[in-house]
């Protein structure tokens, strides 16, 4: 894994609101020092397909405060799971959170529920589970 600092400087729009680090191989750990970064607080889109960041890294993502403004989140092909599913079901900071990306995961037919169900997830429009 690069730098995160690194990653985010190169990868970065100039207004601070997209992040794009597609296939960066940032992991679990890349994702808590995402999750913990003040540069990222006007954040809009965020694209973490592809880095294997697991439930753990959900559930650093669910957690932060950092993200309280994301309106699109990509999660495609990140080996998450159901408990994944349910961090980002029982999140309190992805209120504004629209569009939710989970191709390509381990979640079953009772995380998809779960995810469909969730009240702190109200404003999401678009949630896909399926190429």
């Amino acid at each position: 894994m690069a730098n995160i600092e690194e990653l985010i400087r190169d990868n970065l729009s100039k207004d601070g609101q997209v992040l794009n680090l597609k296939a960066k191989f940032i992991r679990e750990v890349g994702t808590r020092a995402l999750a913990q970064n003040e540069e990222l607080k006007n954040l809009r889109a965020l694209d973490l397909s592809q880095n294997s960041i697991g439930d753990a890294g959900v559930k650093a993502i669910a957690d932060s405060p950092i993200f309280s403004n994301l309106r699109t989140l990509n999660l495609a092909s990140n080996s998450i799971g159901d408990e994944g599913a349910a961090y980002l079901a029982e999140a309190k900071y992805l209120k504004n959170l629209r569009a939710l990306q989970l191709v390509v995961n381990d979640i079953s037919e009772d995380g998809e529920k779960v995810l469909r169900n969730s009240l702190a997830l109200a404003s999401l429009t678009t949630l896909k589970f399926r190429v």
